[in-house]
């Protein structure tokens, strides 16, 4: 019985240490103060690098049919080689994203511009610091033409990004990327 009791306090041990959580941010402070900068001068550029779209019968289709770029899922594209970007300029945002997924509501279809593409002045514009992550949640509504926007972005001190897309004409996409200072060219 001793020797059981010995073997059960060695397996809660070793639960408890491999379950224990990783430190909050693995960010050096040269980045935290380079993201800090970013937030406070409101110029900021997320590159996205993955779309993840929802997985629908539709798109599980399109990847079975070999049509999307090598190495991704229905759920899981990867955009290297394309424009995409989400700006943060002072008083404005801009985006160039691909879309991938369902359009929910009638209307004309372009497809020179299938992408979700908005510049303009956002609505409720809110960027707040995140005590969770040690980032910030950026939170803004734009619309473009008939189409309306809300977008949500998490800013990691790693200057990594998720953000999230919900359009009044299509299903929510959610983009990974990378966060930096945008430069004007």
């Amino acid at each position: 019985m001793k020797r059981f009791a010995q073997y059960l306090f060695l397996m809660l041990l070793t639960t408890v240490l491999g379950c224990a959580s990783h430190p909050k941010s693995t960010a050096t402070p040269a980045q935290i103060e380079a993201l800090d900068t970013m937030v406070s001068n409101r110029s900021i550029e997320i590159d996205a690098k993955w779309a993840r779209p929802l997985a629908t019968q539709s798109l599980n289709n399109i990847s079975n049919a070999g049509l999307l770029p090598y190495g991704s899922t229905a759920n899981r594209i990867d955009l290297s080689g394309s424009t995409s970007y989400l700006r943060v300029l002072s008083d404005h945002v801009e985006a160039k994203l691909p879309y991938y997924g369902e359009q929910q509501m009638g209307g004309p279809y372009n497809p020179n511009n299938a992408g979700i593409e908005f510049e303009g002045t956002p609505k409720d514009f809110v960027l707040e610091p995140n005590e969770k992550n040690g980032g910030y949640t950026m939170k803004f509504a734009v619309n473009q033409g008939a189409e309306n926007f809300q977008v949500t972005a998490q800013l990691f001190p790693s200057h990594s990004c998720t953000f999230n897309i919900v359009s009044s004409h299509r299903r929510s996409i959610q983009y990974d990327g990378t966060v930096s200072e945008y430069v004007e060219e």
